[in-house]
């Protein structure tokens, strides 16, 4: 499938499977510094953040309001848009989670193998029992 990338496989450890779907992350690049972290069609400005945390941004042709401009705004400007606000735009918190009842994708997974090209696989960690008896001394310690 075409999707692999932005989809993931969570697993309880007991046979449960949840597959978690990411929206597209918009392609359009922004000013000099990298990719829009919207979601691909979102409308208002190409947006991301720079290593120094400045607030880069470029008009959107689909929905102009800035005629062709782009800009970088760093923090404490009164323009300044923080993470926080943005994080209902972010690319990263679209997504849809259902869960996986065939059997033979279940099987597959117990495999890891995905359906999917690309796709991941998270499960729980299983650890071995000298370190799990460590780790249970450790929270009796606290």
């Amino acid at each position: 499938m075409r999707y692999g990338s932005r989809v993931a496989y969570y697993g309880d450890g007991r046979g449960r499977w949840i597959r978690r779907q990411w929206k597209a992350q918009c392609p359009s690049k922004v000013f000099f510094y990298g990719r829009c972290q919207g979601v691909k069609g979102h409308r208002g400005v190409h947006w991301c953040y720079s290593s120094s945390g400045n607030f880069q941004w470029s008009d959107n042709d689909e929905d102009p309001k800035h005629d062709g401009c782009a800009g970088s705004t760093p923090p404490g400007h009164k323009s300044y848009v923080s993470p926080n606000r943005m994080q209902k735009d972010y690319y990263l918190s679209h997504f849809t989670d259902t869960e996986v009842k065939d059997k033979t994708v279940i099987a597959m997974l117990e495999r890891d193998k995905t359906p999917e090209h690309g796709a991941s696989i998270n499960r729980p960690i299983k650890l071995a029992n000298k370190r799990r008896n460590s780790i249970r001394r450790l929270r009796r310690a606290k």
